[in-house]
């Protein structure tokens, strides 16, 4: 009778595990009815939605609807308007003249037309007594050069000009000496430029003045005073960039957008201790004012080509919302505000979270104003399905839209071809290994060409249910127009990688295989690698395996990702590191190649120190001539490949899978539907307008 006690002892609980299961069953045919999104299947949690962090896959994509760019590239790729409505760039001379009479004739040549003889002509012309200032539209090079060289020697003040720097509060520093000053009898005319740095002009005998000058900074240590004597001058030249913000903008709570925002995020994210390195990208920057609620007045030391693709990588952050890191939260608390704001975050992108789901998936919203148009598609749905049985009946069903497939559901399509399509968004990521080039022995140039050419990446690469992998060809976007010579890379030629580290003074033991040199050093090296991404670990162990086969012995190094990027790469402390990072679509390459950023916490992971390199990177950042930019990049990306500062692996993209015929493209003012494309800029271009096809009745 034992069997009919524990039937009867068990029946409560099996009845429960029946009612569960009915009630999931239930729920799931009643979700199949669904018909309000676009549904798209995910299989595990939807984590912190940031707009610092690139991401791939399903977060990527969320995050991209969400949070939205100052500045888009439109189908040639050229930076075109988006939050910024417009932007002006000016040149501001102020000329001390001799004399007001001076300055009054210096007037008259220059209204007159005579100054500057050729070239740019002045948009605005203003007179203070002795002091001329003359603005003209643009960044022209050399403007001050013609501006003073077409006035007459006799017209122009005789200065001595001192600049003074410091790390903050100038104007306090130089206001404190004046006020005790002997000597300030003679210092003529002074001038503010940002928080920074002062510029004093001194007439007759200078000596005692900057003497004392010099004295009085020593004294006052606490901003790291610098003084600089520039030389005889008699003007001062201020290069702006007035950006002016749409007006119609707001943030998914309602929030209107204005250049606080623009200003906070700036502050924010240029700091030594932002959580993205773009502090060398702003470095152009002097100070950013805030002049109304629409319009920003940037000072600029210098006037790269390349300053609008500034504005387009800097992430717009909420300053409504997260302002108060700075006024009223402790530190301590900091990490738990970001990590509430991005759980919860508040955008400016075509759709705001709507709220996150039990299953782990969010559900987000089309707003309504945003600035290119609200989307078609009124709302998105991230969720996870219980079984492979729930997922495939929604499939079958028409309710389920994109999948993000396991290898079950894989096998699954191949026996019912016709159900799903896949769609290949452009390569966003690249994967490399960076030599530490501080380090023996891949500090030699031979070695790391070695290494390059004892790797058959062809047997290495390989396409997954979600992501493709090709050979690097550029160090630049895909689809950008700045891709027109390819990399040429190192090929695989074991026999010729051997020659050479023969020739570096690396022979085989025969007994361990492994190759030393003539002091019995073997050559050996240990590759870090992101302990929680297994693609990485796959790519290391093979790589680890044919370098084995040369003579390399290479131990990969599983290490947590927070202590590879808090740790390990800001100071550098490694062998070689295998590491991905977004392609960028512009063309300033400094932050990873230029020896300015090899510094701790630089880009620059290598540390990679080569004049020719950096002189090349400054041509490219700064040259306005589009074929001189083409023919830089080219030598640039000969000089990386003959180099070898990394090994470059894969370019990565994400491969999307839809029931098939399930959605079509919408775009505003689009005349009707179009089939679904990937856009040059990739999927973050035409994502927002995608929609569930309407399907007609018979």
């Amino acid at each position: 009778m034992f069997w009919l006690r524990w039937i009867f002892f068990s029946l409560p609980l099996w009845l429960g595990f029946g009612g569960a299961w009915l009630f999931r069953t239930v729920a799931e045919f009643q979700l199949t009815g669904e018909s309000d999104a676009i549904v798209h299947a995910i299989d595990g949690p939807i984590g912190y939605l940031s707009p610092l962090v690139p991401a791939d896959g399903v977060e990527g994509e969320i995050a991209d609807l969400l949070y939205e760019p100052l500045l888009r590239r439109d189908a040639s790729g050229t930076l075109s308007p988006n939050l910024i409505r417009a932007w002006t760039s000016r040149t501001l001379i102020t000329i001390r003249c001799d004399s007001e009479e001076a300055a009054g004739e210096a007037e008259a040549r220059i209204l007159a037309g005579e100054v500057p003889e050729s070239g740019a002509r002045p948009i605005a012309v203003d007179r203070s007594g002795s002091i001329l200032m003359v603005a003209f539209e643009g960044h022209a090079p050399d403007l001050e050069r013609a501006v003073l060289g077409a006035l007459p020697p006799e017209l122009l003040g005789d200065y001595l000009l001192v600049k003074v720097r410091a790390d903050h509060s100038v104007d306090d520093l130089i206001r404190s000496w004046l006020a005790g000053s002997v000597e300030k009898a003679q210092v003529g005319l002074l001038e503010f430029i940002g928080d920074r740095e002062a510029f004093l002009f001194v007439q007759g005998e200078s000596d005692r003045v900057v003497n004392e000058l010099r004295r009085f900074l020593a004294s006052n240590p606490a901003t790291s005073p610098r003084l600089d004597l520039v030389g005889r001058r008699c003007h001062t030249t201020v290069r702006e960039m007035l950006l002016d913000l749409r007006e119609d903008v707001t943030w998914h709570d309602g929030t209107p957008f204005t250049s606080r925002d623009v200003a906070f995020s700036h502050e924010r994210l240029t700091r030594p201790d932002s959580p993205l390195p773009l502090a060398a990208s702003f470095d152009f920057v002097e100070l950013l004012e805030v002049l109304s609620p629409a319009r920003l007045r940037i000072l600029c030391r210098e006037v790269p080509a390349t300053m609008l693709e500034s504005w387009e990588k800097l992430p717009i952050l909420p300053s409504h919302h997260l302002g108060k890191i700075a006024e009223t939260v402790a530190e301590a608390d900091e990490a738990d505000l970001w990590s509430s704001f991005l759980m919860a975050p508040v955008g400016l992108g075509p759709y705001r979270l709507d709220r996150r789901r039990k299953d782990g998936g969010v559900e987000l919203v089309a707003h309504a104003a945003y600035p290119g148009g609200a989307p078609a598609e009124p709302r998105l749905r991230y969720r996870r399905y219980s079984s492979l049985e729930s997922l495939l009946l929604a499939l079958r069903t028409g309710t389920l839209d994109l999948i993000e497939p396991e290898e079950r559901f894989t096998e699954w399509t191949r026996r019912h071809p016709g159900l799903t399509e896949t769609l290949r968004d452009r390569p966003r990521f690249q994967h490399l290994v960076v030599w530490n080039l501080g380090r023996a022995p891949l500090d030699r140039e031979p070695v790391r060409i070695a290494l390059a050419r004892g790797i058959d990446l062809s047997s290495i690469l390989r396409d997954t249910n979600r992501e493709y992998q090709l050979p690097v060809k550029s160090l630049f976007h895909p689809g950008s127009p700045l891709v027109a010579e390819p990399l040429l890379l190192p090929l695989y030629d074991p026999r010729g990688a051997e020659r050479l580290l023969e020739k570096e003074g690396y022979r085989r033991d025969d007994e361990s295989g492994v190759r030393e040199d003539g002091k019995g050093r073997p050559l050996a090296f240990s590759l870090a690698v992101n302990a929680d991404n297994p693609e990485h670990r796959r790519l290391a162990e093979a790589l680890a395996e044919q370098w084995s086969g040369i003579g390399i012995e290479v131990e990969v190094e599983p290490l947590p990702w927070q202590e590879l990027l808090t740790e390990r790469l800001p100071h550098r402390d490694f062998d070689a590191v295998m590491v991905s990072w977004e392609i960028p679509l512009g063309r300033d390459r400094r932050e990873a190649w230029h020896s300015a950023a090899s510094g701790p916490g630089g880009g620059n992971l290598s540390g990679l120190r080569d004049a020719e390199v950096d002189k090349m990177l400054d041509q490219i950042r700064s040259e306005p001539d589009p074929v001189k930019v083409m023919s830089a990049i080219a030598s640039f990306q000969r000089a990386i490949a003959a180099r070898q500062p990394c090994l470059f692996l894969c370019d990565t993209g994400r491969i999307l899978t839809l029931r098939a015929g399930a959605l079509e493209s919408r775009a505003p003012g689009a005349a009707a539907p179009s089939p679904l494309a990937i856009g040059k800029a990739g999927l973050a271009e035409v994502r927002p307008w995608w929609v569930k096809k309407k399907v007609m009745p018979p």
